[in-house]
C-alpha cells in the first residue's frame, strides 16, 4: 500500500492508492484495474491518466525519447555518439535543442554541457554552437525563445583573491553564476546578467559589497555558502524566461531559493542596480523558498530545488528534493507580479498544491509539469516518471531509466508530434 500526501493551501488530505508491489525493487509495480495496460517498466493503476499526451523523457545517461503510457518508444534522437548535457527542448516544427558536454571540460561540476545543438526532424544537424572555455562553461539548462535566441546558466571562474576582495569570506576559487543570452546563428551575445555584480556580504567591511544582508533582500550573500570549498555556491540547474513579462526565473539550488530578474533591461544596466521596467537593473527583483539566505522572515518551502516550471496564471511548479527529509515533494505556487521584495516582511508567495510520497525521492535532477488534462507528470530523477491526479493518486509509473532529468508532455494534436510524423 502507497501513501500519498498532497496539500491544498494550508490543509493537508492523506489519499490512500492502494496498488500490488513486486517483489523486487527492480520488477514493475503491478495494476489492479482490468482496464491498465502494462509493460516491464511501466504500471498503469487508473484509467485516468492523460490518454490524450505523449512524454519527452530526457535522461542524461539515456538520451530523449518520446514515449507514450505503455513505455513504447515513438520516437528518439540520434546524439551521433555524444552525450547529454541535461535539458533538451522540443520545438514546434518537430526540431530538438539540446545540451550536448563537451571533451574534457576544464569545469567539470554535475550537469555540466559546454555546447548546444539543435537537431531536425530528420535527425540532421541545424547548428551547433560552444560556450566553453577554461574560465566559464554552460551548463544544466537551455530556453530556445521566440526570437530564435537560446538563454542558458553559466559557471565562471573567479580567483580566490579576487573572491576575496568581492567580500568572500573562504579562500579558494569560486564559480558563481552569469546568465547567457546568444544568437546561436552568429554566435553572438545580445544579453548577459552575472551574479557578481549583485552580491552583498556582511563578513569585512574594508572589502567591496559590505552591508546588512537582511536589509538588502534584492542582493545576493555571497558567503551564504562559504563552506562549499569546491567552489560552486550556487548551482542554478533551471531557467524559465517569461517572454511577457520579460522576467527570467531560476532555480538555485545550494541556496533553495528561486531567484527572479529583469530580463528588460540592457547588458549595462543588468549589470547595475538601475534601469528596466523594474528599475532594479539586475538586482533580483524577487525570490522566494528559503528567506534564511538573506536573513528574512516567512516559511522554509524548499530544500534543494529543480525546475522553474511556469504556466498557466502565473502559477509555478518546482521539484523540491529535499523536502520531508529524504522525501520529495511538487510543488504549486501562486505567483503574483508585478513584484516587490521588503526587509523584514513576508515576501513569500502561496503554495495552491503539493504532492509527496513516501516512495519519491531524489537528491537531485527532478521536474513537475502539468498535463492536459489536470494531471501532474513528475520525473523523479533518480527513479522514475510518475502521473499523479488532483487528489494526489498515482496513475502511472515508468521505471525505465535510471536519472530522468525532466519529462514534458505533448498533446497528440500538438504540432511538434505532427512535424515527427506520428
Amino acid at each position: 500500500m502507497s501513501k500519498s500526501t498532497f496539500k491544498i493551501g494550508f490543509c493537508t488530505v492523506c489519499i490512500i492508492s492502494m496498488f500490488i508491489t513486486s517483489c523486487s525493487d527492480d520488477d514493475t509495480d503491478l495494476t489492479l484495474s482490468e482496464d491498465t495496460s502494462t509493460t516491464e517498466d511501466s504500471e498503469t493503476v487508473s484509467s485516468t491518466v492523460d490518454s490524450n499526451s505523449y512524454i519527452l523523457a530526457v535522461a542524461p545517461d539515456d538520451g530523449v525519447f518520446l514515449i507514450d503510457h505503455d513505455g513504447n518508444t515513438l520516437f528518439d534522437w540520434d546524439f551521433e555518439g555524444d552525450q547529454l548535457g541535461n535539458d533538451a527542448e522540443l520545438l514546434s516544427d518537430g526540431s530538438l535543442v539540446a545540451t550536448i558536454k563537451v571533451d574534457n571540460p576544464q569545469i567539470n561540476y554535475g550537469g555540466y554541457g559546454g555546447s548546444f545543438r539543435k537537431i531536425n526532424a530528420d535527425q540532421t544537424i541545424d547548428w551547433e554552437v560552444n560556450y566553453s572555455s577554461d574560465n566559464y562553461i554552460s551548463h544544466h539548462d537551455v530556453n530556445y525563445l521566440s526570437n530564435g535566441n537560446i538563454i542558458f546558466p553559466v559557471w565562471e571562474k573567479v580567483s580566490a583573491e579576487d573572491a576575496q576582495e568581492l567580500g568572500f569570506s573562504g579562500n579558494f576559487d569560486i564559480y558563481p553564476e552569469a546568465i547567457i543570452e546568444m544568437n546561436p546563428l552568429t554566435q553572438e551575445i545580445v544579453w548577459e546578467w552575472h551574479a557578481i555584480d549583485h552580491i552583498v556580504q556582511d563578513d569585512d567591511e574594508s572589502k567591496e559589497n559590505f552591508g546588512v544582508v537582511g536589509d538588502l533582500p534584492n542582493l545576493i550573500d555571497i558567503n551564504y555558502n562559504d563552506d562549499q570549498t569546491d567552489g560552486d555556491l550556487m548551482h542554478v540547474n533551471g531557467i524559465t524566461l517569461d517572454e511577457t513579462n520579460d522576467l527570467l526565473y531560476m532555480t538555485v539550488n545550494f541556496y533553495s531559493e528561486i531567484w527572479v530578474i529583469d530580463h528588460s533591461t540592457s547588458t549595462e544596466e543588468a549589470a547595475s542596480n538601475t534601469g528596466g521596467n523594474y528599475n532594479l537593473g539586475g538586482n533580483l527583483v524577487y525570490r522566494f523558498g528559503n528567506p534564511l539566505a538573506y536573513d528574512n522572515i516567512g516559511e522554509v518551502t524548499m530544500n534543494r530545488v529543480h525546475y522553474p516550471n511556469l504556466f498557466d496564471d502565473n502559477k509555478m511548479l518546482v521539484f523540491v528534493n529535499n523536502k520531508y527529509d529524504n522525501q520529495s515533494a511538487v510543488a504549486e505556487y501562486q505567483l503574483s507580479p508585478p513584484y516587490e521584495l521588503i526587509a523584514g516582511q513576508d515576501n513569500e508567495p502561496t503554495i495552491t498544491w503539493e504532492f509527496t510520497n513516501s516512495d519519491l525521492y531524489s537528491n537531485g535532477l527532478g521536474s513537475g509539469v502539468r498535463m492536459s488534462n489536470g494531471n501532474t507528470l513528475i520525473a523523479e530523477g533518480t527513479g522514475a516518471i510518475w502521473e499523479v491526479n488532483s487528489d494526489g493518486d498515482v496513475l502511472w509509473r515508468f521505471t525505465n531509466y535510471s536519472r530522468p532529468w525532466r519529462a514534458y508532455a505533448f498533446t497528440k494534436d500538438d504540432d511538434a508530434i505532427t512535424a515527427l510524423g506520428l
